[in-house]
Formats: C-alpha cells, structure tokens, sequence
C-alpha cells in the first residue's frame, strides 16, 4: 500500500505532522525577525487556501486559527512572490474568526503541490525587518520549511498507513471470529473512531422502506432525541453522503449550506461540531452509514475524506449481504418493540401510578374505615398491574437498552427523556472523580428507574418549580440524586415513605429497586428547599 499519492500527501491527513514539524520553525523566524505574529500559509493546487502552522504572542493566541483550517485570504495577497504588506486580514473560512496584521511580509515558496506562503508581521506597531535580515530569511525560512514540509508529509504518511493498517486488523479479527454481522459492525466503529482520534461515532442502517436509516450503534453519544434520529435520501451529512454514494465532511455543521432539512437541533444538543460520513457499501448497495465527529471544531481535510472512503471500503468486503440484512431486520424489530415499550410505559404505566397515587391520598383523608379499605385495594391493585406490566415490558424490548455498560452522561439522557410537567426548570450534572466510568448495565437500569421516578414524583406531587438530578462516580459507588424546590414532607410523613409498609407505590418501586443490588435509598431534605431522593449503589458488588 502506498501513500505517495497527492490526494494523501499533501497535507499529511488526519496526522499533526505537518503542523508539529513547522511550528518550531515558525516560531524561530518570527522571533529572528522581531514579529508577533507567524503564519504558514498553503495554497493548493485544488481546495481552498489553508492554515497549516501558527505562532503567536499577541493577543490573537486566544483564539489562534486551527491546523488545517480554511482561509479566505484577500484579494491583494501577494501569491508566490515577496512583499511587505500593511493592513492584512487573513480571515478563517470556517467561522468569525480573523488575523488582523498592522504590517507584514509575506515570503513565498512553491512545491509540487501548490504554492505556501511563510507571513510575519505584527498586529499594532510598525514592523521593518532590516534588509539583510529579510534576504537571509529568504533563503534560509524557503530551504528549511520545504525541507520540514517534506519530512512532515512522509512521517504523516506513515502514521496514516499504520493506523490504517491497525484498524483494519482489527476489523478483520472482528470478522474472522464471528459471522454476526452487528459485531462486525461495532467493530467498525471502534476501529473508525480510533483511526481519525474522533469523541464519537455512530452508524446508521436503513429501516424495511430503504429510503430511512436509523442509528443503531453509537459510541459515546449522550442524547436520546440524537439517538432516535431517522435520516432520510439526501438530508442532512449521511444522507449526503448516500445522495453522492462517498464520504463527505462537515466542517461546521450548523452552518454547512450543502445540507438539506438536516437536524441542526439535534445535532447542536448532542454538541457535534465537525462530522464526516461514508456509505457501506454491500454488493453495490447501501447497507450503512458509518459517521465520526467531534464536539469542538476540528477542520477534517480532504485526505481525511479520501481516508475515509478507503477505510469504508475496507470495512464492506468482510459484510455479507444476507447478514445484513438480516441484522438489519432484528434491528427494525427491536426499534419498533422498543417504541411500543416506551409508549405504554408513558401511557398506562403513569396512569397506574397517578391511579396509585390518589387512592393513597384518598386512603389518608379519608375517614370512613370501609371506604379506606376500597381505596387500600384500589392501591394495591394498581401496584400489582404496574409491577406485572413492567415485568411484560422488560420482556418485550429485552432490556436491550440496558444490554452493554452506559455512560453517566447516558444515563442522565435516559433520566431527562421522561416526560416534563409544565413550567419545571430541570438542570443535570455529571460529577466525582470517576466521571468517564462505564456502569454496568443493572445499575444503570435502577440509577435510571429511581431518577424518572422520582422526577415524575417531583413534578406532579411537590408543586416545585425546578428540579435538579446530579450523579457522582467515585471508586466506590454510583450515587444519583434527585432534588426539588417543592412542598416537601413533614417529618413523620418524610420517615413513612420509604417505610417497608409505605403506601407509596413509588417510593417502594424505587427502594426495591436499588436494594436488589445492594444499595442505599434515603429521601431527606434537598439543597433546594424541598425533598431529595438519594441513591447509592456500591460498584463491588456489581
């Protein structure tokens, strides 16, 4: 395999090569010539202009333009020849970001690949570099940044041809050891969000109409509302990339004008910046789209597309069609088990506790012994239907939310996808010293069971106005609380509700399900003035 192409080697791709080798450089010259301010310029032979290194000691080092970024240089900029320059503005393509220099000198070079500019100056205060100087940094800045830009690029390439290599071993391992061929495609993207060092990746399948895909598998993707996207032909980046049959690359996503009714919203929530997308394609067929993306901007280049397309291509040849669409069926059917699931649970299960609820309100105040008694059974009975039917639930989706370990920031968006009573203000915060830690798949089903119970409980029973759920990750445990500004409880009522006897359906439902695992459930006064709902599950013991 050979990465000796232009398409590859000019800016050395996903690598930081470039950008590490000539930084130095840069930093010297502007430092010889008394600058502020040093820039490397790059001007291919196709593409946009781009940024390749920076030093800065200005106060433009706040904010410094990216390795890689686009520019739009401006229309007096001196290409491929020397000249002093006052008033430049080199201004990013990418969002509102521009380099103002008061004065300047911009010293030219050119390669097989395009023309490079090596631009000094200073933002404020005039800046005169002796002649000689000048001439000396003439020849001497040409000779070694070609020389660093030739070095860069071919350690880049190789860093690149590693990484690939590396991440199709690992497809191919995935591939050899089981015909499934979701497990092939989760290995897919381990191996994609290694390859391009991306925060997340996700990959979309198509449902039984084969124009909608959905996400199926996500890697570090922390919002419900994301995860339930369904991308038609030609919307937004995978659809994109379907229309064009390649990988495609969003610098900016919110603000990329190729994308048509694309989820900005969504997007934005979940916090991804810059994404790129491929199709996998299975005997000339569609059957995937594999996406990476950060939640910072980060400027992909077109070897980093190219790269992906390659590596897509790579990941294909070990799917078989049959599987695949037979994984793709199975998927479908949980999707849709799973929705079923989700709206009786928001339907007859909040029914039966707010059923629950006012009998026991009912069974208080009330004081004739024969109506409490029929107001205790309808209590009871009401408990007994919501325990069978989450039981039945569990079964129909399989617990296939809760079949691989989750993320703190996962739970707290399962947490907040219950429904919201009107006018509550909720906030949520990830906190300890172990806040990336994976939770097992049990706890996360009660840390997650406790929270929207106890939100429901909050904003339907406390007349609170806010509502906070905090979960903290230390070496010990998962601890979740759930505070409110409501009414709260009266001691004696605060010491029934987690009574073994308590007639409260929720609070019992919420108890059991954290001392099955041998936790703790505590309800006391919150930091917010009304009740907060603790749990604390131990981590050695799940």
């Amino acid at each position: 395999m050979s990465w000796t192409r232009s398409s590859y080697a000019w800016d050395a791709g996903r690598s930081t090569a470039i950008h590490d080798a000539l930084g130095p450089l840069v930093a010297d010259i502007r430092s010889l010539l008394g600058a502020g301010t040093g820039l490397v310029v790059y001007e291919p032979s196709s593409g946009p202009p781009l940024l390749l290194a920076s030093d800065v000691t200005d106060d433009s080092a706040d904010d410094p333009l990216l390795p890689n970024e686009p520019l739009r240089l401006p229309p007096g900029f001196p290409h491929g020849r020397l000249e002093v320059l006052s008033d430049l503005e080199i201004h990013s393509a990418l969002r509102d970001r521009v380099v103002k220099l008061g004065s300047a000198v911009a010293v030219p070079w050119r390669d097989a690949f395009g023309t490079g500019s090596l631009v000094v100056g200073n933002t404020a205060g005039a800046f005169a570099p002796e002649a000689a100087d000048l001439r000396s940094c003439r020849r001497d800045a040409v000779r070694r940044v070609r020389a660093a830009l030739r070095g860069a690029r071919q350690a880049g390439g190789t860093l690149i041809e590693n990484d690939l290599n590396q991440a199709l071993r690992h497809i191919a391992e995935s591939t050899a050891s089981s015909p499934d061929a979701g497990t092939v495609l989760a290995s897919v993207l381990v191996a994609a969000r290694n390859l391009f060092d991306c925060e997340v990746a996700y990959l979309s399948i198509p449902e039984y109409d084969g124009v909608t895909f959905a996400f199926d598998q996500v890697l570090n993707i922390q919002t419900p509302a994301f995860r339930h996207l369904r991308i038609k032909h030609g919307q937004g980046l995978g659809g994109l990339a379907r229309e064009l049959r390649s990988s495609v690359r969003s610098l900016d996503y919110a603000r990329d004008p190729r994308l048509r009714a694309a989820p900005v919203d969504e997007t934005a929530r979940e916090g991804i910046v810059s994404a790129m997308a491929a199709p996998l394609l299975v005997d000339d067929q569609i059957k995937g789209v594999v996406y990476v993306g950060n939640r910072h901007l980060k400027p992909f280049t077109e070897t980093d597309e190219t790269l992906l397309a390659e590596f897509a291509g790579y990941s294909s040849l070990g799917l078989k069609r049959r599987e695949v669409d037979e994984y793709r069926d199975s998927v479908v059917q949980r999707k849709e088990r799973e929705r079923l699931a989700h709206d009786l649970h928001d339907s007859v299960v909040r029914g039966l506790l707010r059923i629950g609820f006012e009998a026991e309100a009912a069974q208080h105040n009330c004081q004739d012994d024969a109506l409490r008694r029929r107001m205790a059974v309808i209590g009871s009975a009401a408990e007994q239907c919501m325990g069978m039917l989450r039981h039945h639930l569990s079964v129909l989706i399989g617990d296939a939310e809760y079949g691989q370990p989750s993320t703190g920031a996962e739970v707290l968006g399962q947490i907040a996808s219950v429904r919201r009573g009107p006018g509550i203000d909720r906030t949520t915060e990830l906190c300890g010293p172990c806040p990336d830690a994976l939770i097992p798949p049990p706890a996360a089903k009660a840390l997650i069971h406790v929270g929207q119970e106890a939100l429901t409980n909050a904003e339907i029973h406390s007349g609170c106005r806010r509502a906070h759920t905090a979960l903290e990750i230390d070496a010990e445990s998962f601890e979740l609380r759930v505070a409110d500004d409501g009414g709260g409880l009266d001691p004696t009522a605060l010491d029934q509700v987690l009574a073994p006897t308590s007639p409260h359906l929720g609070f019992r439902s919420m108890r059991t399900a954290v001392t099955r695992l041998g936790g703790r459930l505590t309800v006391e006064s919150g930091s917010l003035g009304g009740l907060q709902v603790r749990a604390v599950l131990p981590r050695g013991r799940l």
